[in-house]
């Protein structure tokens, strides 16, 4: 909307017209109320007249408008009772109950006052013939305050839902850090929340410099990490809020300029991050407005830190546990992407079995450590490249008591299921697995999951001892043991998954005969 200074400060806006929708068949009594309200003006807004001569006509006006203030409505149209219909229309079928509606009849006994104002939702009655300018300037000034007290409690409302729901979002957000999403549903819904309360609708964006280091980015330096109206993820940010984004970290404070604002959330910490808002209410925002959210901005740094910290905690684990794994499996000659392509296949075959959204990421961040326990077998038996004695073989089904020995007693997820999970992927859905020879659901959902990915990836795989299964002979295999080494729902989960299985193995398979 355009706008101008004033030397107070004010700012004057150039408003839409109030919307007067006359629906009559009487050609007279358009231009009478068009005359009679020519230089009508309310709270600095004019009207602006639209007219329909039958019920039909309105109803596709009102279809093509959805701002009508205020209906002057005839009762006898193209049938007796059609303006009553139309209104009946409008509050029912099209659920609009902001609009205000003027009945006005010149056949005052085809539709009687009360039982009209009754059984029919409109706010005014009046005969024709009393309508003089006076007071129908009256009945207008009153429909319009109406309906602007309706719209800004409408507003309010719609603004209370979304403070609600960004809120919400903050909240779950901090539920589950495991989920590398999470951070971006913290900041959504914190993105959600400043829009709502200052009702900015034009463009908003959280940020963080790609550099992270402190210094000032160029105009591509900036990663956007939640946004909303006009800005994109493709188009990024404009060259204006590149400046102000420079400024606000050279300065290291929030900038209010014109209809932009920049919140700077201090950090204790190299990663900086800030709030970028454009909208023409900015311009509006009282001092006190300003105050508040140069506050929140010095809050949410806060919470930004410990997020980043517990985020940093998280992968820190993640990475120790991926290079745990990785360095049993080298030892083993086994493939380092067999720990990668495992943790991902049971991280679908979680989903596709209805897991909760946690554990499948505990689930998937405790696999590589399946095979821990192998850290503790004698080379003569792990890297013999023949066939194992029986003897031998006692020696290497210890991996599993070995590797639960290792990882048991954490007090911390991710660990505990690496124990579970280590003890039992060898068990069989028939009970004739080691080491205790556990049976159908007294295995762990997990365990069930990680025996099917890692039989999958140890056929489907080349090693220096065999050559690859093709995929007809594994789902041969796989449906030969349902009920017997494998839980039938993982196998089921695993079919319908398939498709995406396969993409996913060829993305993440490389050379794997050492």
């Amino acid at each position: 909307m355009p706008f101008s200074l004033l030397k107070n400060d004010e700012v004057k806006i150039q408003l839409k017209p109030w919307r007067i929708l006359i629906v009559d068949d009487e050609v007279d009594i358009h231009t009478v109320t068009k005359m009679a309200l020519k230089r009508f003006e309310f709270e600095q807004r004019e009207v602006e007249f639209l007219s329909a001569f039958s019920s039909k006509e309105a109803q596709q006006v009102i279809n093509d408008n959805d701002d009508i203030a205020l209906i002057f409505l005839d009762v006898v149209m193209e049938s007796d009772d059609a303006g009553l219909q139309l209104a009946k229309w409008l509050r029912e079928e099209k659920k609009s109950t902001l609009t205000r509606i003027i009945l006005r009849t010149g056949q005052p006994g085809q539709a009687p006052e009360e039982d009209v104002i009754m059984n029919y939702d409109i706010n005014d009655y009046k005969q024709k013939t009393e309508l003089d300018r006076t007071k129908l300037f009256t009945a207008v000034v009153t429909a319009l305050r109406a309906y602007r007290d309706l719209i800004t409690i409408d507003q309010s409302r719609i603004y209370e839902r979304a403070y609600r729901l960004g809120l919400q979002q903050v909240i779950e957000s901090t539920t589950g850090l495991l989920q590398e999403k999470k951070i971006k549903n913290f900041f959504n819904g914190l993105l959600q929340q400043v829009i709502s309360l200052i009702h900015v609708d034009q463009e908003g964006a959280l940020v963080k410099p790609i550099d992270g280091a402190g210094t000032i980015c160029c105009a591509n330096d900036y990663q956007i990490i939640a946004e909303c109206g006009d800005i994109s993820l493709e188009n990024g940010l404009q060259p204006k809020a590149i400046e102000l984004l420079d400024e606000a970290r050279r300065i290291k404070s929030s900038v209010f300029e014109g209809e932009y604002y920049v919140a700077y959330f201090p950090s204790t910490s190299d990663k900086e991050s800030l709030l970028y808002l454009k909208g023409s209410q900015i311009e509006r925002l009282t001092n006190v407005n300003v105050q508040l959210l140069n506050l929140f901005s010095n809050s949410i740094g806060i919470a930004f830190d410990n997020l980043l910290l517990n985020e940093e905690i998280i992968k820190t684990q993640e990475d120790l546990i991926n290079r745990l794994g990785n360095a049993v499996e080298s030892r083993s000659k086994e493939s380092g992407n067999h720990i990668k392509r495992m943790s991902e296949f049971c991280y679908i075959l979680a989903h596709e079995l209805g897991l909760p959204d946690f554990e499948c990421e505990i689930l998937k961040q405790a696999t590589p450590m399946h095979d821990v326990g192998k850290i503790s077998i004698p080379d003569s038996v792990l890297l013999k490249p023949g066939r194992l004695t029986d003897e031998e073989m006692l020696i290497m089904k210890q991996h599993s008591e070995l590797g639960f020995d290792i990882l048991a007693g954490s007090e911390r997820p991710i660990l505990n299921a690496a124990a579970i999970i280590a003890q039992q992927h060898h068990e069989k859905f028939d009970g004739s697995g080691y080491p205790a020879g556990l049976k159908g659901e007294n295995i762990h959902i997990f365990a069930r999951i990680v025996a099917v990915a890692d039989v999958f990836d140890a056929l489907i795989h080349k090693r220096c001892y065999k050559e690859p299964w093709s995929i007809e002979d594994i789902l041969a295999l796989f449906d030969k043991e349902t009920n017997k080494h494998f839980d039938p729902d993982v196998i089921a989960a695993f079919n319908r998954r398939l498709p995406e299985i396969l993409v996913l193995n060829e993305q993440l398979t490389k050379d794997d005969c050492l």
